[in-house]
Protein backbone atom coordinates (compact mmCIF):
# COMPACT_ATOMS: atom_id res chain seq x y z
CA UNK A 1 0.00 0.00 0.00
CA UNK A 2 1.44 3.55 -0.95
CA UNK A 3 1.19 6.32 1.76
CA UNK A 4 2.24 9.62 2.13
CA UNK A 5 2.00 12.60 5.13
CA UNK A 6 -0.90 14.83 4.30
CA UNK A 7 -0.37 16.84 6.99
CA UNK A 8 0.39 17.55 10.86
CA UNK A 9 -2.39 19.19 12.95
CA UNK A 10 -1.13 21.29 16.10
CA UNK A 11 -3.04 21.98 18.93
CA UNK A 12 -2.89 26.01 19.61
CA UNK A 13 -4.71 28.00 22.19
CA UNK A 14 -3.96 30.88 20.26
CA UNK A 15 -4.20 30.35 16.76
CA UNK A 16 -3.57 33.67 15.26
CA UNK A 17 -0.42 33.89 17.87
CA UNK A 18 0.81 30.65 16.54
CA UNK A 19 0.00 30.95 12.70
CA UNK A 20 1.60 34.28 12.92
CA UNK A 21 4.57 32.68 14.41
CA UNK A 22 5.13 29.87 11.74
CA UNK A 23 4.76 32.82 9.23
CA UNK A 24 7.88 34.59 10.40
CA UNK A 25 10.10 32.33 11.67
CA UNK A 26 9.58 29.98 8.25
CA UNK A 27 8.02 31.79 6.27
CA UNK A 28 4.94 29.79 5.67
CA UNK A 29 2.03 31.18 3.98
CA UNK A 30 -1.68 31.04 5.25
CA UNK A 31 -4.03 29.26 2.48
CA UNK A 32 -7.93 29.32 2.78
CA UNK A 33 -9.64 26.43 4.08
CA UNK A 34 -12.24 25.20 2.03
CA UNK A 35 -14.91 23.41 3.28
CA UNK A 36 -16.74 20.25 1.64
CA UNK A 37 -20.58 20.57 1.32
CA UNK A 38 -20.84 17.54 3.64
CA UNK A 39 -18.89 19.52 5.85
CA UNK A 40 -19.17 17.99 9.88
CA UNK A 41 -18.91 20.46 12.66
CA UNK A 42 -15.65 22.13 12.50
CA UNK A 43 -15.43 25.62 13.04
CA UNK A 44 -14.22 28.14 10.62
CA UNK A 45 -13.24 30.89 12.47
CA UNK A 46 -9.97 32.13 11.61
CA UNK A 47 -9.08 32.17 15.70
CA UNK A 48 -9.98 28.51 15.67
CA UNK A 49 -8.74 27.23 12.52
CA UNK A 50 -5.86 27.58 10.33
CA UNK A 51 -4.38 26.16 7.33
CA UNK A 52 -0.45 26.86 6.70
CA UNK A 53 -0.50 25.35 2.94
CA UNK A 54 2.60 23.30 1.72
CA UNK A 55 1.39 23.78 -2.22
CA UNK A 56 1.17 20.04 -2.93
CA UNK A 57 -2.49 19.89 -2.69
CA UNK A 58 -5.19 22.83 -0.90
CA UNK A 59 -5.01 20.96 2.67
CA UNK A 60 -1.83 19.98 2.87
CA UNK A 61 0.76 21.16 4.60
CA UNK A 62 0.19 22.07 8.75
CA UNK A 63 -2.90 22.67 10.43
CA UNK A 64 -3.48 24.64 13.67
CA UNK A 65 -6.78 23.90 15.76
CA UNK A 66 -7.82 25.19 19.24
CA UNK A 67 -9.05 22.55 21.09
CA UNK A 68 -12.29 22.05 20.93
CA UNK A 69 -13.93 19.46 24.02
CA UNK A 70 -17.20 19.00 22.29
CA UNK A 71 -15.48 18.35 18.92
CA UNK A 72 -16.03 14.15 19.28
CA UNK A 73 -19.73 14.49 19.99
CA UNK A 74 -20.74 16.79 17.72
CA UNK A 75 -18.97 14.86 15.02
CA UNK A 76 -20.13 11.46 16.46
CA UNK A 77 -16.08 10.04 16.83
CA UNK A 78 -14.64 8.23 19.58
CA UNK A 79 -11.21 10.38 18.92
CA UNK A 80 -10.87 14.27 19.49
CA UNK A 81 -8.49 15.72 16.76
CA UNK A 82 -9.00 18.91 17.95
CA UNK A 83 -7.05 18.19 21.13
CA UNK A 84 -3.07 17.09 21.34
CA UNK A 85 -2.27 17.00 17.81
CA UNK A 86 -2.15 14.53 15.53
CA UNK A 87 -0.59 13.56 12.00
CA UNK A 88 -2.67 12.36 9.01
CA UNK A 89 -1.51 10.15 6.29
CA UNK A 90 -3.00 9.80 3.09
CA UNK A 91 -3.78 5.76 1.81
CA UNK A 92 -4.63 4.50 -1.46
CA UNK A 93 -6.67 1.77 0.26
CA UNK A 94 -8.46 3.10 3.03
CA UNK A 95 -11.18 0.71 2.85
CA UNK A 96 -8.54 -2.01 3.16
CA UNK A 97 -7.31 0.01 6.22
CA UNK A 98 -10.82 0.09 8.25
CA UNK A 99 -11.12 -3.73 7.67
CA UNK A 100 -7.53 -4.37 9.32
CA UNK A 101 -8.55 -2.24 12.07
CA UNK A 102 -11.92 -4.19 12.58
CA UNK A 103 -10.69 -7.64 12.06
CA UNK A 104 -7.97 -6.37 15.14
CA UNK A 105 -10.38 -4.79 17.21
CA UNK A 106 -8.73 -1.66 17.37
CA UNK A 107 -11.02 1.32 18.48
CA UNK A 108 -11.35 3.83 15.39
CA UNK A 109 -13.29 6.72 14.10
CA UNK A 110 -14.42 6.78 10.82
CA UNK A 111 -15.89 9.65 8.56
CA UNK A 112 -17.13 10.56 5.49
CA UNK A 113 -16.41 13.55 3.63
CA UNK A 114 -16.28 16.34 6.48
CA UNK A 115 -13.69 18.20 6.99
CA UNK A 116 -11.63 18.68 3.74
CA UNK A 117 -13.09 17.91 0.40
CA UNK A 118 -12.57 14.69 -1.62
CA UNK A 119 -11.01 12.50 1.46
CA UNK A 120 -12.94 10.56 4.43
CA UNK A 121 -10.95 9.96 7.10
CA UNK A 122 -10.00 7.27 9.98
CA UNK A 123 -8.81 8.35 13.43
CA UNK A 124 -6.94 5.75 15.20
CA UNK A 125 -4.69 5.72 18.43
CA UNK A 126 -1.30 4.08 17.61
CA UNK A 127 -0.18 1.73 20.75
CA UNK A 128 1.67 4.91 22.17
CA UNK A 129 -1.48 6.40 22.19
CA UNK A 130 -0.79 9.23 19.76
CA UNK A 131 -3.85 9.77 17.60
CA UNK A 132 -3.27 9.25 13.97
CA UNK A 133 -5.87 10.60 10.82
CA UNK A 134 -5.87 8.15 7.86
CA UNK A 135 -7.08 9.46 4.76
CA UNK A 136 -8.54 8.48 1.43
CA UNK A 137 -9.78 9.54 -1.50
CA UNK A 138 -13.22 9.48 -2.49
Amino acid sequence: MSWSIHHVNLQAKDVRRTASFYKMVLGMAEAPWAFPQSRGYLPGDPDKLALMGDGRDSHSGLHLIAPDEDFAERNNLIHNPSKGGHVAFQVDDLDGVIARLRKAGIPHSVTGEFAIPGLRHVYVEDPEGNLIEINGRL
